[in-house]
C-alpha cells in the first residue's frame, strides 16, 4: 500500500512502496534483516517511524505519514498543486482558474526539468531504485526494481 511521506516545514513529499517501507525502517533501526517480513508489521512499524524519519530537501526529523491525496479531499486549503502538492496561491487561480499546477512547477514543465515523480516498476508497482553496473571499465547507471530484480 502505497503512503506519502511529508515534511511539515519545507513540503517535501515523496510516495513510497513496501519496498522504500523496508529500506527506511533498516535505516532507522527499527526493523532487523529478514527474509520477508509481515506486511502487517511493515505497517505498523512504519507508522511508528515517522518521529525518526528525515527530510530529504531540509533535514527536519519528524516526517507525517498518509494516504495519498486526492484533489477532492483537499478542502478548504484552496487546489493543491499535482505535481508537488503545495497549495496554488489564490492570486494564480484567479488569473488561471483552470490550472492544475503552481508556478514554480510550470517553470520546470517549460524548462524540461521533471523531477518530481519517481519510476514505478510496471510488473509490482514498486518504486525503481538507481543502482550502478560495471562492465568494459565503465560504470553504468540503471533503474530496478527492489522486488522484481
Amino acid at each position: 500500500m502505497l503512503k506519502e511521506i511529508s515534511c511539515p516545514d519545507c513540503h517535501w513529499h515523496r510516495l513510497v512502496g513496501t519496498a522504500e517501507k523496508l529500506r527506511l525502517l533498516h535505516q532507522v533501526g527499527m526493523l532487523r534483516r529478514s527474509e520477508n517480513p509481515d506486511a502487517a508489521l511493515i505497517e505498523e512499524l512504519f507508522q511508528r517511524s515517522s518521529r525518526k524519519l528525515t527530510c530529504d530537501e531540509c533535514g527536519r526529523v519528524g516526517l507525517r505519514i498518509d494516504y495519498p491525496r486526492d484533489e477532492e479531499e483537499d478542502w478548504g486549503d484552496g487546489r493543491v498543486c499535482e505535481q508537488c502538492r503545495r497549495t496554488i496561491p489564490q492570486e494564480r487561480l484567479e488569473a488561471l482558474p483552470d490550472t492544475k499546477i503552481c508556478i514554480a512547477c510550470q517553470q520546470k514543465d517549460e524548462e524540461g526539468v521533471d523531477d518530481t515523480m519517481p519510476d514505478f516498476c510496471p510488473k509490482c508497482g514498486e518504486i525503481m531504485m538507481q543502482g550502478t553496473s560495471r562492465g568494459g571499465g565503465l560504470t553504468r547507471y540503471r533503474l530496478r526494481c527492489p522486488r522484481c530484480g
